[in-house]
């Protein structure tokens, strides 16, 4: 057990946790939410810190980033818990490990982490696969080692965690948001969280400076309605119609199992309501087809990256963040 950061002592023996917007308050002896933290004693625990069951070296284009070092390797790292449990979620066996959690794990530093990202060449090193609030001590703590030699972090989080948690988030150079639907009901029922944080975080983070792009799993018929797209876009574009939107396909799995995939036409559609609410770069993820995943100037419409799955091509040079063709300047990290 790893000392938690971000609570506060309640009465008869509870703790309150500041992590993220649930605020579970456990009892001696039992965990929050997330399942990977604990009362004991009345004091509060990180079950996690070091359980770095998924590592890997990716292209940044799969958490996905397109506007953040394209084309380059960063280092992924993920541990167990999450404090959302998403019906459909890919990863579960890594986000709910269950109340007998911890098992044997491979158990590691943050200065382990950061080597292995230095040995592998990576240019940046993400916290990924399951939700990185849950395992914040060790996210920060890896964070703001790899700072200080050279790698940025990125975070790929659903956004549920505090105004707190943002504070310690000084590493962080990127992130990609989840906005799962925009209805408090989806939120509710399909991810048991709320949507109200998330549009939180996502202000937050655009204010703060830290590159922001958003990702919205397209489940048919029950995220994917017209007026609710419309209404996300909405939003995106009042915060800033510069943050790149990627509609990702669903496969059915897990709890949804039973629904339908998501079709090219479904992705198409949600594309041309990104589009014609005023968004400026809208991606189609989890398929392939025609300039899903192109950058295109949103002024003259050149080129500029053309992209196959997680192949990446710099079509025009992206000099000084600018489109070589008319100058128009194309928000994100490029170098």
């Amino acid at each position: 057990m790893f000392p938690a950061r971000l609570w506060e002592k309640g009465a008869e023996g509870k703790v309150r946790c500041l992590l993220c917007a649930r605020g579970c308050a456990p009892r001696e002896g039992e965990r929050g939410f997330c399942q990977v933290r604990i009362n004991r004693g009345g004091e509060f625990f990180s079950l996690n810190y070091g359980y770095a069951e998924a590592l890997s070296l990716d292209p940044v284009e799969k958490k996905p980033l397109y506007h953040f070092w394209p084309g380059t390797a960063t280092f992924s790292v993920g541990a167990p818990g999450c404090d959302f449990d998403c019906l459909g979620c890919q990863n579960f066996t890594l986000s709910r490990p269950g109340t007998d959690y911890p098992g044997p794990a491979r158990v590691i530093s943050p200065e382990d982490v950061v080597e292995m990202g230095l040995e592998t060449g990576a240019r940046s090193l993400s916290f990924t696969y399951s939700e990185p609030t849950v395992f914040y001590e060790f996210a920060v703590d890896a964070g703001d080692i790899a700072r200080e030699k050279g790698l940025p972090s990125i975070w790929v989080t659903n956004g549920f965690l505090s105004a707190a948690a943002f504070d310690g988030l000084g590493s962080v150079a990127a992130m990609n948001i989840d906005l799962k639907g925009f209805t408090e009901k989806f939120y509710l029922e399909v991810a048991h969280g709320r949507l109200g944080p998330v549009l939180d975080s996502i202000r937050e983070a655009w204010r703060r400076g830290i590159w922001l792009e958003v990702t919205t799993l397209l489940i048919p018929g029950l995220n994917d309605g017209r007026e609710e797209l419309e209404k996300l876009v909405a939003f995106l574009v009042s915060v800033s119609p510069d943050i790149p939107w990627h509609v990702s396909a669903f496969a059915p799995l897990r709890k949804q199992a039973d629904l339908r995939r998501t079709s090219p036409r479904d992705l198409e559609r949600a594309r041309e309501i990104g589009r014609a609410g005023g968004l400026n770069y809208v991606y189609l993820g989890n398929a392939v087809g025609p300039g899903y995943g192109d950058t295109v100037c949103p002024q003259c419409r050149a080129l500029l990256i053309e992209r196959r799955g997680y192949e990446t091509r710099l079509a025009l040079p992206l000099a000084e963040g600018a489109c070589p063709s008319c100058g128009q300047k194309i928000p994100g990290v490029w170098a």
